[in-house]
């Protein structure tokens, strides 16, 4: 005759749910759900601090259209004659650099490029327009045999910026950029237009 072997009886609580053995302490649900509750709240800061921190859109960069009479003349003054060493810029890049008249020197910005390589630039004022200048620009810089290959708003500013690439004589390739600023109106309804032109040796096999 086979002898039964007893099965071990499982204590309940008063719902019917097994326990646990003795001595080992009941799983709570409630705290396990907490860790991903933590990790759901931390993620939703971060992405709540990256939508602050993002920069807001840009303002949308409105081109002119091209007009043939600007009422602007080639300026005989050029700034960066005084700054040639050395035969750099040669002559065939630098009288292809042009400044509209009438305008007024601010003096030259600072470039930070490279030491070894020239690199300069100059601001103006003038009583023409946003869009007289940005035509007068497009017609001279084209004009002189420059290449533009960008037309758009300049990096952390509002405004146009034009750049464009020659060969010179000397065998480097040479960029211009210049970056026409909005039109602002004094007091008396005066208007002001600033602008800046670059002047830098890019490379040998640009």
């Amino acid at each position: 005759m086979a002898v039964e072997t007893p099965q071990p009886t499982v204590e309940r609580d008063k719902k019917g749910r097994p326990l646990p053995p003795p001595g080992i302490a009941p799983t709570s649900y409630k705290l396990a759900l907490i860790v991903p509750l933590v990790a759901v709240v931390l993620l939703v800061i971060v992405i709540v601090i990256n939508i602050a921190d993002a920069p807001g859109p840009q303002p949308k960069t409105v081109i002119p259209k091209l007009t043939g009479d600007t009422g602007l003349t080639v300026s005989p003054v050029n700034p960066f004659v005084p700054l040639v060493a050395a035969g750099e810029p040669p002559n065939d890049i630098l009288n292809a650099v042009v400044i509209p008249d009438p305008a007024i020197s601010l003096g030259s910005v600072p470039v930070g490029g490279e030491p070894t390589s020239f690199d300069a630039e100059f601001k103006y004022s003038s009583t023409a327009s946003q869009g007289a200048l940005y035509s007068f620009f497009h017609q001279e810089i084209s004009g002189h045999g420059w290449k533009i290959f960008s037309i758009g708003p300049p990096t952390g500013s509002k405004g146009i910026e034009i750049l464009a690439q020659k060969a010179g004589s000397d065998g480097w390739y040479w960029e211009e950029g210049v970056v026409i600023h909005p039109t602002s109106f004094g007091a008396n309804g005066a208007q002001t237009t600033t602008f800046q032109v670059r002047l830098y040796q890019a490379s040998a096999d640009a």
